[in-house]
């Protein structure tokens, strides 16, 4: 054999190696239909959508409001431009039935909290940083999720701190303030954004934990995309 070609074929031995592995990292750590941490949706990160998730929260009337068990085994969505606000009871021991447009991208809680200058500790602030300070020692735990028996990866990177918001409370809130009160939040958590699913039906599970408070939550979607 040509005593040159033996580094050459070595090199392409290594190189086809090295193309493997970085095919095998990028298999292990991408998450298809999830859009990524990093990026943005009309514009906006997934920081900014935290904060409009929790403000659409936190202005639902109680009876609306699927935190308070007020939809029953229903979720609620608000849609912003493409964008679907999913909001869903964490505590039923059923699955949770929504149905969803085509093409619609769907904006989901793993886990997550919030705290605002209207509540009682552990949730109070009384300005932004002591907001702040009460929104990161949130941290959710324990983290799982799955698209239709698909576990999604690396679930660690979509925790989330929202910047400051303001909102004002409707008629029958669930923080049990005035109607019109107006108050400040940040919230955090771990959240996914979907992008948009096929027609038919899907599973969607998530769970986690906030162990110092001794709190997990889990949830499994029903969902059901329509024409």
């Amino acid at each position: 054999m040509n005593k040159f070609r033996v580094p050459l074929i070595i090199a392409a031995v290594v190189l086809i190696l090295l193309a493997t592995s970085f095919i095998a990292l990028a298999r292990g750590t991408s998450n298809s239909g999830v859009l990524p941490p990093t990026s943005r949706a009309q514009g906006l990160t997934y920081g900014d959508w935290l904060a409009r998730w929790w403000n659409y929260v936190l202005i639902l009337p109680m009876a609306e409001n699927p935190l308070t068990g007020g939809t029953g085994e229903n979720c609620v969505f608000k849609r912003v431009g493409n964008v679907g606000l999913v909001v869903a009871n964490s505590q039923l021991d059923v699955p949770i039935r929504c149905e969803v447009p085509t093409g619609m991208m769907l904006y989901i809680e793993v886990l997550g909290a919030e705290c605002s200058t209207l509540e009682p500790p552990p949730f109070y602030g009384g300005n932004e940083a002591e907001l702040l300070n009460c929104a990161q020692a949130f941290v959710p735990q324990d983290l799982e999720a799955s698209i239709d028996d698909i576990d999604v990866q690396n679930l660690s990177k979509f925790i989330f701190i929202s910047p400051l918001y303001e909102f004002t409370e409707p008629e029958d809130n669930i923080l049990g303030v005035p109607a019109g009160t107006t108050g400040q939040s940040i919230g955090s958590g771990a959240y996914l954004m979907l992008n948009p699913l096929r027609p038919g039906k899907h599973t969607i599970h998530v769970k986690g934990t906030y162990p110092d408070v001794g709190y997990t939550a889990e949830k499994t979607f029903d969902l059901t995309v329509t024409p």
